[in-house]
């Protein structure tokens, strides 16, 4: 059901057709908002961790070369004679080294790494809803200051005829230096109020902008439901605790936290390692007396192949390894703490939001109720000044109660589609996916496929 705010002045409805719209809103913050776009760029990062992970299955190769010159001269004085020599010395040597078997470490790291990057695509969905929200009640508050100024300009307009229509009287006779005074009062707190709204107006207009990266429009449409709400309290906590990225990020930090302890515990157990390598070393000498060659050896070359299979037992690594998996066993419970309060904040705030979604959706059906009675009351007075049956000060009174009515209708329909919004966060509903936004869906899926398998 849309409720309208049904005393907006005809430039602002014919103003409307060049207004954004809170769909407008939201494309424009999954576009361009810079905190959505910095968490994107970290989870894409996170990504790495997987390919980090896995290459405890792939072998190591290594090669490395060496060439090494001496050169050495020694004078005999009993003869006079100079004696001269050099080596030259080339090594290579490539290796390759596979674990065969290192208890199961490396299977935890790579359960551990899907489930930390699972938990960063949580937390990336949970950030995306809490800038959207952030983005509804800017857009929210922008939509109550437009009115606001609206209601306060008609007030404006009001107060000034009342202050004209006592000047006139009193000049005639009919009307008292008193009630002149009261209408001119309210004519000036009238104006007053208006600037007050106008400024803070543009202020909710900096906050828009910044959110979005989009101008402030010059109007902006009523609020819409964006998706189906659902019926009922039992309802809403269902599906909160099933799709709110919060719980989905809780469960993949409770699984992590298990796999690093196995990560942990994998280090205390034996380890199977296979290693090739092949060298090959070259060597040749040469020696002279008085720079005539004396003697020059054959050169030497040599090639070494080797296979290596090592079984390492871990005995006692200081108590270090040890220290790791009791301190990885206590993370592992305050991970399951962590779940439980989610849980719980998740039930409650289904509970507060809820019955304060019912109570705006109440208030605002009284709201429109009160503004009809306030205008009526206004315009009965009016009638009865004309007549003599009422004075100014009666009038005066019954606008005043007809400000506040409409100031109180704005902040009923600020408050129940906040409580609207809200929902659909607590839902996990709040994102471009979730509410079909016309953008280009950051694939998260299809950049983790891409990378994964990276060698």
């Amino acid at each position: 059901m849309k409720f309208r705010i049904i005393f907006l002045s005809i430039s602002l409805a014919c103003g409307s057709a060049h207004a954004l719209n809170v769909r407008d809103a939201l494309v424009a913050a999954y576009q361009n908002n810079q905190e959505l776009l910095e968490i994107r760029q970290k989870v894409i990062a996170s990504h790495e961790q997987i390919v980090q992970a896995k290459s405890g299955f792939r072998p190591t190769v290594k090669a490395e070369a060496k060439g090494t010159l001496a050169n050495s001269r020694t004078k005999v004085d009993t003869d006079g004679l100079h004696r001269s020599g050099s080596q030259k010395d080339q090594n290579g040597k490539i290796a390759v080294s596979q674990n065969l078997f290192r208890g199961f470490t490396d299977v935890a790291k790579v359960s551990k790494a899907e489930h930390d990057i699972f938990s960063a695509w949580a937390q990336l969905k949970a950030q995306e809803q809490e800038v959207f929200l952030k983005v509804i009640r800017a857009y929210l508050e922008l939509y109550a200051k437009y009115a606001t100024v609206e209601v306060h300009k008609a007030n404006v307009v009001s107060m000034k005829k009342n202050y004209e229509t006592a000047s006139t009287k009193r000049s005639i006779g009919e009307e008292t230096l008193t009630q002149e005074s009261a209408a001119e009062a309210q004519f000036a707190d009238a104006q007053s109020r208006l600037e007050s709204a106008s400024a803070e107006l543009e202020a909710a207009k900096a906050t828009f902008e910044q959110l979005t990266g989009l101008t402030a429009p010059e109007y902006v449409d009523h609020p819409t439901e964006l998706v189906d709400m659902p019926g009922s309290m039992e309802m809403l906590q269902d599906v909160a605790l099933r799709d709110n990225p919060k719980i989905t990020q809780a469960i993949e930090d409770l699984a992590s936290a298990k796999q690093g302890k196995k990560s942990v515990t994998g280090q205390l157990l034996p380890s199977v390692d296979f290693e090739a390598s092949s060298t090959r070393d070259i060597n040749k000498n040469k020696t002279s007396i008085n720079s005539i060659n004396y003697s020059t050896s054959p050169t030497q070359k040599s090639v070494n192949n080797q296979v290596a299979l090592t079984l390492s037992v871990p005995l006692y690594e200081a108590g270090f390894t040890r220290s790791q998996r009791r301190q990885a066993g206590e993370t592992v419970v305050a991970s399951r703490i962590s779940f439980e309060k989610v849980r719980r904040e998740i039930i409650q705030n289904c509970r507060q939001v809820y019955r304060s979604y019912l109570a705006a959706k109440t208030n605002m059906d009284n709201s429109v109720k009160q503004v009809k009675a306030q205008q009526v009351a206004v315009d009965g007075n009016t009638q009865e000044m004309e007549v003599g049956t009422k004075i100014l000060f009666d009038v005066l009174q019954a606008q005043t109660k007809l400000l506040e009515a409409k100031l109180g209708q704005i902040g009923t329909i600020q408050k129940y589609y906040e409580n609207l919004y809200q929902m659909l966060s607590l839902q996990g509903k709040l994102t471009a996916e979730g509410l079909s936004l016309p953008v280009e869906i950051f694939d998260i899926k299809q950049n983790y496929n891409d990378i994964k398998n990276h060698i």
